[in-house]
């Protein structure tokens, strides 16, 4: 690096630093204004603070690196997320003290029966990120290694690694053999490139193998911190509260209800209004459900490629799973459940991420390449607005625009 580039990096860090104290501060100002509320406009201004402020975290980091180290900064993202994996597997996360206290390198592998000179490498790339070593080759848990003793977010991040990350390593090798074209075939992607599945889709894939799948329904229930839940964006303990209904009324049928998290908590939110809630899921996942549901909510196995059982329910709602697929196939999904809705009184809740035009937070970006990987996608609301154009449908309302990011309810209803 010359002079002149030592300068311009000088320069770039401190009017960066200046961005990210301005966004520290943001935050702190809307956290103390706001943090007391459950008002859905002032969680949304906290949230949008904070990942204002993550992105100048990010931009702080590639002022200080500069461009050469932000090229060998891909060396790092990847092989600690190689080692936290194999740490993971090796057992290491469970066998640390939850208390805080230590436990030395030696300890440590003879406990779990593994080499410590291999152990002593692989923790030093994720030290201090997500252990800390108080003294050379003794380890302590932090709140960034905790976490993954919770079941969905170790699901979930050994889903992003075994099955994501694997398909996203062969992508520019799919797309020099394929095409630099979006990908729209459920069977031909850079997952079934990666993983060779013979044909299967990615969710066909992981039904052959139970593990795997049990893998992917826990980590289904892990929920980010930049996406609302449904039921907090659309007011359905007021709209339910203006029907009359009956017991034997369908209040709502959640389609693709994974084990049925909304489906209870809107149940529990609802309980004063007669009628019933539907979920429906594979049949592997309704069947895996732990405990009876309780009174008012019943599971069905359904596959929303076939037509919809359920006739004239008021409310259809489906959750983070249209991003799944191509067009193409929500087509189908679409046109089936426009045909089950009753013009007039059924409305159809479409929850999911609605893409901008221009700069996104990398969270929302990196969302819409995870899905771009088995030929999903996160779309924008004119790319919404044509699909449902096709199947027969159109939006009525978008809920959430006060939420923060870029995550909506599309109130849909019969054109």
């Amino acid at each position: 690096m010359d002079r002149k580039q030592m300068i311009a990096q000088h320069n770039a860090i401190k009017s960066q630093l200046q961005t990210l104290t301005n966004a520290v501060d943001a935050y702190s100002t809307m956290f103390e204004k706001n943090s007391s509320s459950d008002d859905l406009a002032a969680v949304g201004e906290i949230s949008q603070c904070q990942v204002t402020m993550a992105e100048s975290v990010k931009q702080m980091q590639s002022a200080i690196y500069g461009p050469l180290n932000m090229v060998m900064l891909h060396y790092e993202e990847c092989l600690r997320s190689s080692s936290l994996r194999t740490l993971l597997e090796m057992g290491v996360f469970d066998s640390l003290p939850v208390d805080g206290s230590e436990m030395s390198a030696e300890e440590l592998a003879k406990k779990l029966g593994v080499d410590e000179a291999l152990l002593v490498r692989l923790m030093r790339v994720v030290i201090p990120t997500f252990f800390e070593e108080p003294r050379p080759e003794v380890y302590t848990h932090t709140p960034n290694s905790l976490v993954y003793l919770e079941p969905p977010l170790r699901a979930n991040f050994k889903m992003m690694y075994d099955e994501i990350c694997v398909a996203s390593t062969k992508m520019s090798e799919f797309f020099k053999k394929n095409g630099y074209l979006n990908p729209i075939s459920r069977s031909n992607n850079p997952y079934t490139y990666a993983h060779d599945t013979h044909g299967l889709s990615m969710f066909e894939f992981l039904l052959q193998d139970p593990v795997r799948f049990k893998n992917f329904n826990e980590a289904m229930q892990a929920r980010s911190s930049q996406t609302s839940l449904p039921y907090d964006l659309f007011p359905f303990k007021n709209k339910l509260g203006e029907m009359e209904t009956t017991d034997e009324t369908v209040l709502l049928v959640d389609v693709g209800s994974g084990i049925g998290q909304a489906t209870l908590a809107i149940r529990e939110a609802c309980r004063e209004s007669r009628g019933k809630m539907v979920m429906q899921d594979q049949r592997e996942v309704i069947e895996g459900i732990a405990g009876p549901l309780p009174t008012g909510v019943m599971g069905m196995a359904h596959n929303f490629f076939k037509p919809q059982p359920v006739k004239g329910a008021l409310f259809y709602y489906i959750h983070r799973c249209l991003h799944d697929w191509p067009d193409s196939d929500c087509l189908v999904i679409l046109q089936h459940l426009a045909a089950a809705m009753t013009p007039g009184v059924s409305r159809l809740l479409i929850s999911e991420i609605v893409m901008p035009r221009g700069p996104v937070d990398i969270q929302t970006a990196w969302s819409d390449i995870n899905m771009l990987t088995f030929s999903g996608m996160e779309r924008s609301e004119k790319q919404w607005r044509d699909l449902l154009d096709s199947a027969g449908l159109s939006i009525a309302f978008v809920h959430g625009d006060g939420g923060g990011c870029w995550f909506r309810v599309l109130e849909v209803v019969h054109k």
